[in-house]
């Protein structure tokens, strides 16, 4: 393997695990020493290839929230109509409601951070993104004209809710179909 190979697995041994992690622990009890042992590394792999556990937090965040929206985009665009996405969206709000790991990871991720400007600029991008990109799925195929940022933060909003990891009524799939029964007032 080549040096560049071999840095290339490193990085994504040390994503792999740090994402294991930050959704099973959360953010604080995460350590960067966890996150390299885990990954077969030393602290020292941690930082050459990352500046900071803000850094690797906010990459992993990226590329798990962008996997979900770009699947749950996927099967959106190849749903054959109107019911079949409303479907899809109320599976994965009740999906994401009992896997309530990342929620909570985000949360508990912004409250220690809400001071740190450098730090939520970048995030705030995050999710602006990965909100405007199923808004803008949606709306096309339902044929919206709700702004596509509105839109999809409220559906990640309510798929992504904090609370619906624990509460057990309403459930995640019950907000999503009232929600998007508002959209559809005809039904």
């Amino acid at each position: 393997m080549t040096r560049k190979e071999t840095a290339r697995r490193t990085r994504e041994r040390l994503l792999e695990t740090a994402a294991t992690l930050f959704a099973a622990q959360g953010y604080a009890a995460t350590s960067l020493e966890a996150i390299a042992a885990g990954a077969g590394h030393t602290k020292g792999a941690v930082y050459a290839n990352f500046t900071c556990k803000e850094a690797l937090f906010l990459e992993v965040f990226e590329a798990v929230g962008r996997r979900d929206v770009d699947r749950l985009i996927a099967a959106i665009e190849a749903a054959p109509d109107r019911p079949a996405i409303e479907a899809l969206l109320i599976d994965w709000a009740d999906e994401r409601a009992r896997s309530g790991s990342w929620p909570l990871t985000l949360l508990e991720f912004a409250r220690q951070k809400k001071d740190d400007a450098e730090v939520l600029g970048p995030l705030r991008e995050i999710l602006d993104r990965h909100w405007r990109l199923l808004g803008e799925a949606v709306a096309k195929r339902l044929a919206l004209d709700t702004p596509p940022l509105v839109l999809g933060c409220s559906l990640h909003e309510i798929a992504y809710a904090p609370a619906m990891s624990v509460a057990e009524t309403p459930s995640g799939r019950d907000l999503m179909a009232l929600f998007l029964k508002g959209l559809n007032p005809t039904r």
